[in-house]
């Protein structure tokens, strides 16, 4: 486990630098960096929604430090995985039911293919809605077995995260894959 030290340094900067960044933002803020909002990427969508790209990657360092913890190797962010856990994200905020295949909507290992994300061998999604910072999501889906499972799976390499501000609450999406 030695040669992870030195990421594991960097990964913990990331988690500083992350949070100032996230506190600065506030929780109900729908700030997203680059870009302030994403299109929807399917015609019943047709529009325009807001995404937290602070959040995001705040919930990807937090994930790649528990990843790191156990052995696994970080997970590297995957646009296309993102684009589909976005639209969950939003889908989810849009209906208001947190549920990983809303109403009339595909199954996850057609969804993440649909945005792209084709060849895969495995797909996993953790989903979450309400928390108010990256720090305590991860930390939920870390003390829930069943999300654990998603972030420790080594096996599982990419992973794309969708965080969208709807309805006065944060949903939540962590799709993950392995090509």
């Amino acid at each position: 486990m030695r040669h992870w030290g030195i990421k594991n340094t960097v990964i913990g900067l990331l988690v500083v630098i992350g949070a100032a960044f996230t506190s600065t933002a506030g929780t109900t803020a729908a700030t997203a960096a680059p870009a302030p909002t994403t299109s929807v990427m399917s015609a019943p969508l047709a529009g325009r929604f807001t995404v937290n790209a602070v959040l995001e990657g705040a919930v990807l360092t937090l994930t790649n430090v528990k990843r790191v913890a156990v052995g696994c190797r970080p997970l590297r962010l995957n646009l296309d995985l993102r684009q589909a856990a976005r639209k969950h994200s939003y889908l989810m905020g849009r209906n208001r039911v947190m549920s990983h295949q809303l109403s009339g909507e595909p199954r996850l290992g057609r969804r993440v293919t649909l945005a792209g994300y084709t060849g895969w061998r495995k797909v996993a999604e953790n989903i979450a809605a309400g928390f108010s910072t990256a720090r305590l999501v991860v930390r939920a889906w870390w003390n829930s077995p069943s999300h654990r499972r998603n972030i420790t799976d080594c096996s599982l390499r990419e992973i794309g995260i969708g965080v969208v501000p709807y309805g006065g609450r944060i949903w939540w999406t962590q799709d993950f894959g392995r090509r």
